[in-house]
């Protein structure tokens, strides 16, 4: 029988990976297929198997004034992309012993208030903090992202000013980027640098990242650099992030550079210990692992582990991906608002990957409308306040599970508590990360009150932790919100004492007489900002 030698198999190998390999350029053609044009933006990809770049290429164009192409070695903005990078930097400074990642942020950052639990740099690096977020706090101040430019100066103000958390500290994962624009000042207080040049000392020069830079300032010109768009009626308008906020986000890159550093986490380039820190996924005090390390989301594609971070910020979309086990890596960048990366990213990888394992099949089966008209609602959630309301007729999507439980192919998971009646008490919505998020059965429908009763509402309500005024008016009978001059939110009624604003909730307490006393805010990363009632003079 004849033998093949060492030598002669690995001669043969990169011609039998080639037969395997699907026509790249044509399978990114039909991934990117609506980009592909003059006349819109678009986006960027590479793609790298085994250290070796088998993809590099543009589609759509970088500048729609000046009728420049997007091609592989345009630069685009990352979004939260760039939290890896910032936790890198952060534990090069405690593998050169500098810091410790149980240090409390308040050793460095002593302007930041103490709570009942102390916050180290482990938790700001995942999320588990209980800080909220800056840019919904700049929001509640009437000057959401995109609305004035923003300084890291403006950030540590709100922050410093915040009186309380989300959630007592390590208990929850609430995903903000207060905690990694905390981490950029601590990079510079304790490395005596900029942020700028630490990161390009120790980072994207050693690595060869020749195209990767900070957005610090936002007015200072990046030759090469795409412009970022969103449509508005049926035009696209430029849609840049106008503000001098890095750490979270502002991270300026090719994806040639992505892919040279996600090859760097591969080979652990950086050192083990810090690629091992990055990949560890956090633990609750109550035990329970979130997918989130450090600057990096510990999942799964498909049931092959993956491990990735997706980005968006003004018209920027960003997805950034390595299957370790499969040797692959992928990197999109688009200048076009809403541009699905992370999905593109995906679509290559299913192309890429031949070896998925069999997908589970659910035990679904139809859902019974009249059983659900029974479940029908205003549920509010436990955390956020935020009103969820259910129809009596179920979402054309959603299918029944046994033990009572519900499928939503948004991969959330719904089971209807009832009470004593029989009659619900609450919904448990389970997230695929393992946490499980309480609605409370808050009223059959829709609350609809008078305008007498929306009279209570009416006044003044002062907010120390934002230094805002809000002015609450009856107009006819709606209720209005004040933020600021020339900016009124409508409320709309939720349950009892309860409003929707886009993106939120406003709720209202009373004090032991029964009288309005204080408003709230809520939203998904900030749970309860009350806001206490000025008194009328």
């Amino acid at each position: 029988m004849k033998t093949v030698s060492s030598l002669a198999l690995a001669a043969l190998l990169p011609a039998a990976l080639a037969a395997q390999q699907p026509n790249l350029p044509a399978v990114a053609d039909t991934v990117f297929r609506e980009w592909n044009s003059t006349n819109t933006p678009g986006c960027a990809v590479g793609i790298e198997r085994n250290g070796q770049v088998l993809l590099q290429r543009g589609y759509g164009m970088a500048d729609l004034e000046n009728g420049a192409p997007i091609t592989a070695e345009t630069i685009l903005e990352s979004g939260s992309v760039a939290k890896q990078f910032t936790a890198a930097a952060t534990l090069l400074l405690a593998q050169d012993g500098k810091l410790s990642l149980d240090d409390t942020v308040q050793k460095f950052v002593p302007e930041l208030p103490r709570y009942s639990r102390p916050i180290t740099i482990r938790h700001l690096l995942t999320h588990t903090s209980g800080l909220r977020e800056w840019s919904s706090l700049v929001a509640a101040q009437g000057w959401a992202r995109g609305v004035r430019a923003h300084s890291q100066s403006d950030l540590l103000d709100v922050a410093f000013r915040q009186k309380a958390l989300n959630y007592p500290v390590g208990d929850f994962y609430s995903y903000t980027n207060t905690g990694f624009a905390l981490l950029e000042t601590i990079v510079e207080r304790v490395s005596k640098m900029s942020f700028q040049q630490f990161t390009h000392d120790r980072l994207f020069a050693p690595l060869g990242m020749t195209h990767t830079q900070w957005r610090e300032d936002f007015t200072r010109l990046i030759p090469g650099r795409a412009q970022a768009y969103a449509r508005e009626g049926g035009e696209w308008h430029l849609a840049m992030p106008f503000e001098n906020v890095v750490g979270p986000g502002g991270l300026l890159s090719t994806v040639g550079d992505w892919l040279i550093w996600n090859e760097a986490l591969t080979r652990k380039t950086l050192g083990a210990a810090v690629v091992d820190s990055m990949t560890n996924r956090m633990v609750l005090t109550s035990g329970r692992a979130i997918e989130y390390g450090k600057g990096l989301f510990i999942t799964s594609y498909r049931g092959v582990p993956e491990i990735s971070h997706s980005g968006s910020t003004a018209g920027y979309s960003t997805f950034l991906a390595r299957w370790p086990d499969r040797g692959l890596s992928i990197a999109v960048m688009c200048n076009a608002a809403g541009a699905p990366a992370g999905r593109y990213a995906h679509e290559l990888a299913d192309r890429l990957i031949t070896d998925f394992p069999p997908a589970p099949a659910l035990d679904t089966t139809r859902v019974d409308s009249a059983q659900f008209a029974k479940l029908a609602g205003v549920y509010r959630n436990e955390r956020s306040h935020v009103a969820l309301a259910l129809d009596a007729q179920p979402p054309a999507r959603l299918r029944a599970l046994p033990d009572g439980w519900y499928w939503n192919p948004g991969n959330l998971r719904w089971h209807f508590d009832p009470g004593p009646t029989g009659a619900p008490v609450a919904l448990r919505a389970a997230l695929p990360d393992g946490d499980t998020v309480r609605y409370v059965y808050a009223a059959a429908a829709r609350w609809n009150p008078t305008p007498a009763q929306l009279q209570e509402f009416v006044g003044s309500y002062r907010s120390e932790e934002l230094g805002t005024t809000y002015a609450i008016r009856l107009e006819g009978d709606s209720l209005t919100l004040g933020v600021r001059p020339g900016l009124d939110l409508k409320l709309a009624p939720t349950y009892l004492d309860g409003f929707a604003i886009p993106g939120g909730a406003v709720w209202f307490s009373h004090d032991p007489r029964g009288k309005i006393n204080a408003m709230h805010f809520g939203e998904s990363r900030v749970w309860d900002l009350v806001v206490p009632r000025v008194p009328a003079k």
